[in-house]
């Protein structure tokens, strides 16, 4: 509970930094950028208080919810329950909605459609090397242990979706180029058919590492009774589309292509609009259903840690350590070289791009990590799992704000 308490003071200082670090709003614009300049460039102290008001909003929530289960009006089972309710309903309600949503707004361009989902997958990929084998020995724990499996699931999977439309908005909500905004959100809505199979089947192979035949069938590793490799492909690609969110994912961008289907939800004279009403409004009850089961667990989780789980202090400071510094270094140091060779375009020639994938670099572990530990009837893990989380997002504010005011200098934005 002290790392909770720390946390909340740090919470409530949000408003008090955005009052006195931020400055007024200037808006620049540069000659021969395809994008218009957004906050001030350099402007650190706005970029402190957007970093500290994102995770305060965060955090607030976890600690509402937190004393909800401490006050037993939620119980351990309820917050188990509703795990599941995210996983199968409100996760795949929201990214249904946000893709149709999207590709109705811009179409389905080739930054959206094939550099997205693609990007995702390779920083995933990245992410999940680096994970283990240099974070896992790093720590100094077992490589088949449950914390060696947490912590490559910790390290591996950042924070795609919320805590960046947080910051987003908190820089360039009211800018001159009134578009910046809703392009980011485009841009992480497809990011997340990438993020979201690789999350849900890596994922649950990481932590049926113990398996060996999680990599066989990553989501449902009891089920494979193969025996030629083709055969356990095939078993490897039904369990990929197996999850919830996966296919609503998909199904949403099957929908967004189809004219018709698309025009009927949310077009002029859509005739189903009730029903993408509906859908969205339960959309909208993700991630706060989320950050309860993230709260539940931090209290609800069962006894004490694992015999094998690593010091509080070394796994934390690890996984800052890789977040926050190894993590953004690769990633720019990709960018660059990619750019260098011509296989991607300069930083001023797509600043918004850039700055997009940048941040993704950055961001602190997932939240749904800990709804994958109670899928999984997990509840010691969960516990340990969102005690981490908690420490490292409060963490997260001066890196995440020097990171991003350099990433705004980069772009040009």
């Amino acid at each position: 509970m002290r790392a909770l308490q720390c946390v909340v003071r740090l919470a409530l200082l949000a408003p008090l930094a955005d009052a006195l670090l931020a400055p007024p709003p200037r808006f620049t614009r540069r000659r021969g950028s395809a994008l218009a300049a957004a906050p001030v460039a350099g402007a650190s102290s706005k970029v402190f208080a957007a970093a500290t008001g994102a995770v305060s909003r965060l955090v607030v929530t976890t600690a509402l919810g937190a004393a909800t289960v401490k006050a037993n009006i939620v119980t351990p089972e309820q917050i188990n329950g509703l795990a599941k309710v995210v996983y199968n309903f409100f996760l795949p309600c929201f990214l249904f909605t946000t893709l149709i949503r999207t590709v109705a707004t811009y179409g389905l361009s080739p930054e959206l459609l094939l550099l997205m989902p693609f990007a995702a997958c390779a920083q995933i990929a990245i992410a999940f090397l680096v994970s283990r084998f240099l974070l896992v020995p790093l720590v100094g724990v077992k490589p088949r242990s449950a914390a060696a499996r947490e912590l490559t699931l910790s390290g591996s999977f950042g924070n795609p979706g919320v805590l960046p439309l947080l910051f987003f908005d908190a820089l360039f909500a009211g800018a001159r180029d009134a578009s910046l905004l809703p392009r980011l959100v485009a841009l992480t809505s497809f990011y997340l058919i990438g993020f979201t199979p690789a999350f849900w089947a890596l994922g649950n192979a990481i932590l049926a590492d113990d398996d060996p035949d999680a990599a066989c069938l990553v989501v449902s590793p009891d089920e494979c009774e193969a025996e030629t490799r083709v055969d356990r492909a095939k078993k490897a690609l039904t369990a990929l589309l197996k999850p919830p969110p996966v296919r609503a994912a998909l199904g949403g961008l099957a929908v967004a292509a189809c004219t018709p289907l698309r025009d009927a939800l949310v077009g002029p004279n859509a005739r189903l609009a009730n029903v993408f009403a509906a859908l969205t409004r339960f959309s909208g009850a993700y991630l706060p259903s989320a950050s309860l089961v993230l709260a539940g667990s931090l209290i609800a989780g069962g006894g004490g840690d694992d015999d094998d789980a690593p010091p509080g202090l070394r796994r934390i400071v690890a996984l800052c350590l890789h977040r926050f510094c190894l993590l953004p270094a690769l990633g720019a140091g990709a960018l660059f070289g990619l750019a260098k060779v011509g296989l991607f375009p300069a930083p001023r020639a797509s600043p918004l791009v850039w700055f997009f994938l940048l941040t993704q670099f950055a961001m602190p572990p997932a939240q749904n990590t800990v709804v994958m530990f109670q899928l999984r009837d997990n509840p010691k893990g969960a516990k340990r799992q969102a005690r981490t989380l908690l420490v490292v997002y409060a963490a997260a504010v001066a890196p995440l704000a020097f990171l991003f005011n350099a990433y705004l200098t980069a772009c040009g934005l």
